[in-house]
């Protein structure tokens, strides 16, 4: 059993096969062997405490039920134990990789093999995380987000924390280097001329953004973290309770409650796995959210949160897509806002909403010192401070926005005059919701197209929905119910302002925006319509 090879040369090791950490079975399968252990020994000890009295089993339990056991039952036992252990050692012998000057590559399986690499000129970032067993034996995994990689992200599990941190250091310093002999070389970038459109738009980063890779140490860059906003245990709690899932959970215990006191013996039984159900979704948003951090670092952001799991992320500024705050209706009471984004290499795999949060649940305050990290200022073709608020509190036709009409209220009754967008020289702004308000924020340069959709009520009352596509995520593009004609316009205009901004940008930094409007103050925070 070997461990990975520890050196201090930047180029690492380029024909060695090493294997994980010999715990990483463990790890990785952890719940499945509780399970199996409490099955099969909670069926023993039945069997063998069966006909005997409390004060008997008080005395001698253990030598009781050793005694009890058949010889069939016990080669049962071993041949079990045996099995486990023997998918265990193969799980981890047949799981090696490698790392070359310019990959990482993975190896899994033993009928089913699966081959995965990693090209680190291609990596955006590289994320040390710890499950909550892997924790508690000193393990960690190191997960590598790379470009359009969607659902086939490689993640190396396990290596030991210290090794693991130490190995990420290393591919990072090795990336440096290939970015810089690659421009030293003039080799073309991944989004010159020869590139696919639907490459160029994910991948190109814009002027201001010109290095994706938040450890790269460019001159007038911070050199070390500078924190922006963090959670508490205490906000995560509060925050997930006044969420959906939480009234949800609250819902269903009163459900329970009720039919308990109705139909005695069936109410409670009938809801423990819906109850099950909902705390497993309250506590893994407090677990996702408890002891948040985001702090700038270089180009881009770094994430740090977990309670039981820990996980440590890079976000580079130069792949991020699209911005979604919401506000949950409950949330307007401490004036709370979550971000989200969508961002190249992420992924866009089910159960990985947390990875696209650049804010759990943060105050007004925290909201503005994260947005002016995230969007342009004024000046730059971005949005001003009283925009931004009215996208996020106001209603109606206000600050440039294009509201559904009237008519539409046959189907949004109260968020008809929410439902709309505005344009800025670099952004589009879509807003909806009225309960629970929500704001989108796409770069021009960052739509790749747009599409009408209508249905039956909607084509009878002269109205249709805009969805501008992108990087898949979480945030939601769409606005809702506008004027047909209102949104053939939107699809013309963006058609012609996304390739104005994407010219703009292969331009070079030289090339400037007009400023649209004077930056202004944002107060955001607790306010009611």
């Amino acid at each position: 059993m070997s461990e990975p090879t520890r050196t201090d040369s930047p180029h690492p090791d380029t024909s060695t096969w090493e294997r994980v950490h010999p715990l990483s079975p463990l790890a990785r399968f952890w719940i499945a062997i509780v399970v199996l252990i409490f099955t099969f020994g909670r069926h023993f000890l039945e069997d063998s405490l069966e006909g005997g009295d409390d004060a008997h089993v008080l005395q001698d339990g253990v030598g009781r039920m050793v005694a009890s056991l058949s010889l069939l039952a016990w080669l049962g036992l071993i041949a079990v134990v045996l099995v486990v252990i023997g998918i265990l050692f193969w799980s981890w012998w047949f799981t090696r990789y490698t790392i070359t000057d310019g990959t990482v590559r993975l190896r899994q399986g033993v009928i089913f093999r699966t081959d995965k690499q990693a090209r680190l000129d291609r990596v955006q970032s590289i994320e040390v995380t710890q499950p909550f067993f892997a924790r508690l034996i000193g393990l960690a995994e190191l997960r590598f987000d790379v470009a359009d990689s969607g659902d086939s992200t490689l993640h190396l599990q396990y290596l030991r924390k210290a090794d693991a941190e130490d190995l990420r250091a290393r591919l990072l310093g090795r990336k440096r280097e290939i970015q810089r002999e690659a421009s030293s070389t003039n080799e073309p970038a991944p989004w010159g001329p020869e590139a696919s459109v639907a490459e160029a738009s994910t991948a190109a980063p814009t002027p201001r953004d010109a290095t994706p890779d938040p450890s790269t140490d460019r001159p007038g860059a911070p050199s070390a973290d500078t924190e922006i906003a963090r959670m508490s245990v205490g906000r995560a709690v509060g925050a997930t309770l006044m969420s959906g899932v939480g009234l949800w959970f609250v819902v269903v215990l009163l459900g329970a409650g009720i039919m308990t006191v109705f139909l005695p013996g069936v109410g409670l039984v009938s809801f423990v796995p819906t109850l099950l159900g909902f705390g497993s979704l309250i506590w893994s948003g407090i677990n996702e959210g408890a002891n948040f951090r985001i702090s700038r670092h270089g180009e881009g952001f770094r994430v740090r949160h977990g309670l039981t799991s820990t996980s440590a992320q890079s976000i580079p500024l130069g792949r991020i897509q699209a911005v979604g705050i919401d506000q949950p209706w409950l949330w307007r009471i401490p004036g709370w806002f979550r971000v989200r984004i969508n961002s190249a290499g992420l992924g866009t795999d089910a159960g990985e909403d947390s990875r696209h949060v650049l804010l759990p649940a943060g105050s007004g305050q925290d909201l503005f010192d994260l947005i002016t990290h995230v969007i342009p200022s004024p000046q730059d073709g971005g949005v001003s401070g009283q925009t931004l608020r009215a996208a996020l509190e106001g209603r109606g036709d206000g600050h440039g926005f294009v509201i559904a009409p009237r008519r539409s209220r046959w189907l949004d009754p109260f968020a008809q005059r929410r439902n709309g967008y505005a344009n800025t020289a670099d952004l589009i702004l879509l807003r909806g919701g009225w309960l629970d308000r929500r704001l989108s924020i796409v770069p021009h340069a960052r739509t790749q197209s747009a599409a009408i959709s209508d249905g039956p009520l909607t084509r009878r009352l002269g109205l249709a929905d805009v969805r501008l596509d992108s990087v898949g995520g979480s945030v939601q593009t769409t606005v809702k119910h506008l004027a047909l004609d209102d949104a053939r316009t939107l699809v013309r205009d963006q058609a012609r302002r996304a390739s104005f901004a994407r010219r703009i940008d292969a331009a070079g930094p030289s090339t400037t925006a007009t400023p649209i409007e004077s930056h202004d103050p944002i107060e955001i925070g607790r306010h009611h319509d």
